[in-house]
């Protein structure tokens, strides 16, 4: 395990690679942070509900009045989306509620 020491304030801290700090904190190897997870199914989903309805990122976002750098950040899951603008994908894109890709 690489470290690192620092001396704040007359206080050390040590520096350690993540992986090392998440076994040490009893995170198993191959866990995934949940929220992270939860944007990037999200945003895939976004994607197919849209190429479903075969529109480009322009076409969706003038239906949404949004820009097309919004509709993006949405499908790459840099943007934070809820569940009012899923609601408002799907019926720009002519899909049910329960649509499942």
């Amino acid at each position: 395990m690489n470290t690192v020491a620092l001396n704040i304030h007359g206080e050390e801290f040590v520096i350690i690679p993540k992986r090392d700090y998440d076994r040490l904190c009893g995170i198993p190897d191959g866990s995934v942070d949940a929220v992270e997870f939860a944007r990037n199914s999200i945003a895939k989903d976004l994607r197919a509900m849209r190429e479903a309805a075969g529109l480009t990122q322009v076409e969706l976002a003038k239906r949404l009045k949004k820009s097309q750098a919004f509709v993006s950040g949405a499908e790459s899951g840099a943007s934070r989306v809820g569940e009012r603008y899923v609601m408002a994908v799907l019926k720009a894109c002519g899909l049910p509620e329960d649509w499942k890709g």
